[in-house]
């Protein structure tokens, strides 16, 4: 069996973390067997089979250039962890769903073609794909909404957290703190801050909560900012945002925050809150598509469309230690649900299956 993955993501965040979960969990036996497509000048093969891919990720000319080279290798099987899967390739193929958000929330995106781009390739995924994989049950349910057909091809595969991320204190938490200019004790939200994050919510529920408590500790952001107006003009009284973060550092940011806050309006999984969790952080989250699932009984969950809900839960918890306690022990026995070695134990499962089905 010969597995051709295609990494190019790998260092992005989301898909990213999950070609990463792949690359770590696999067996040395199971590694024999892939062979990995990466960007120009990827070098961490740690010994497996790689070939140069100089096509750049959601180009058009990868549509019909990619083929060529996927046949040249005699794959037994492709598998593409994202929807941008080449559409002229005709081998067999396994395709990852992470969200529909270009299709279901076109307002979000930052490129005008983006959710007719993404159609077309999931209605070519839901025809032409041996198996696609579902990062979450709300994921599967919301590509089977659209490519009903695609029914019996879907499974549902849940990503992880590392093991890196857990409780981080002394010397290790203090020069990370002083590395980013923080003391302990302040809100955190990790993740891009662009629409679909309801970032203007969440800044518009933190100037509530600085006026009904005196001395409000500072609201945290970790990601890439997309607003032109807080490149230019900085960001409201109190909040700071940091928008490069190496991925060491993460455990120890989580881990000097007092609670956690994710106010999305749409996640295919969700990965910051499990994160927060497993670094023994508080968690308010959406109540909606994923998320209820993801995080279960250990979430403190809001409305994302209301502003005001989303204050008054940053409020009762930052008032009440006990919720905070209860939370945190909630999110050290729901994290537990999740496992690299099922994640990439199930995926190679399903390439064997995706193979002899092939056969």
């Amino acid at each position: 069996m010969k597995i051709g993955l295609d990494i190019r993501m790998v260092d992005s965040s989301g898909i990213g973390i999950t070609i990463q979960g792949l690359l770590n969990h696999f067996t040395s036996d199971q590694k024999k067997h892939l062979v990995l497509l990466s960007s120009p000048g990827w070098q961490k093969a740690d010994g497996m089979s790689t070939v140069t891919v100089p096509y750049p990720i959601y180009s058009l000319s990868q549509h019909w250039r990619y083929p060529p080279l996927l046949k040249k290798l005699n794959l037994s099987l492709f598998h593409m962890p994202h929807f941008d899967v080449p559409l002229f390739y005709r081998g067999p193929f396994v395709v990852t769903i992470h969200d529909l958000i270009h299709v279901l929330f076109p307002q979000y995106s930052t490129k005008p073609f983006s959710r007719w781009y993404a159609y077309v390739c999931m209605r070519h995924i839901a025809k032409h794909a041996a198996k696609i994989i579902a990062v979450s049950e709300n994921t599967k349910k919301d590509y089977l909404h659209y490519f009903p057909d695609a029914q019996n091809k879907v499974q549902v595969i849940h990503p992880a957290v590392d093991q890196t991320f857990q409780p981080v204190s002394g010397n290790l938490l203090s020069a990370t703190l002083r590395k980013h200019n923080l003391e302990p004790g302040y809100l955190l939200s990790v993740g891009n801050l662009r629409g679909s994050k309801n970032t203007m919510g969440l800044l518009s529920a933190y100037e509530t909560v600085r006026k009904n408590i005196n001395n409000c500790s500072p609201l945290v952001l970790v990601g890439r900012n997309s607003y032109p107006q807080f490149r230019r003009n900085g960001f409201p009284p109190g909040v700071h945002q940091i928008e490069a973060v190496e991925r060491n550092d993460l455990p120890a940011l989580y881990s000097g925050a007092s609670l956690f806050v994710f106010p999305s309006f749409y996640e295919g999984f969700g990965l910051p809150p499990l994160e927060a969790m497993a670094c023994g952080l508080p968690v308010i989250a959406s109540k909606v598509a994923s998320l209820p699932d993801v995080c279960g009984e250990a979430a403190s969950y809001i409305d994302p469309s209301t502003p005001l809900n989303i204050s008054e839960a940053i409020i009762d918890l930052l008032h009440h230690a006990e919720k905070r306690e209860a939370l945190r022990q909630k999110g050290f026995e729901n994290v537990k649900r999740f496992s690299w070695h099922q994640f990439a134990s199930s995926t190679w499962k399903l390439y064997e299956d995706a193979v002899q089905k092939g056969l």
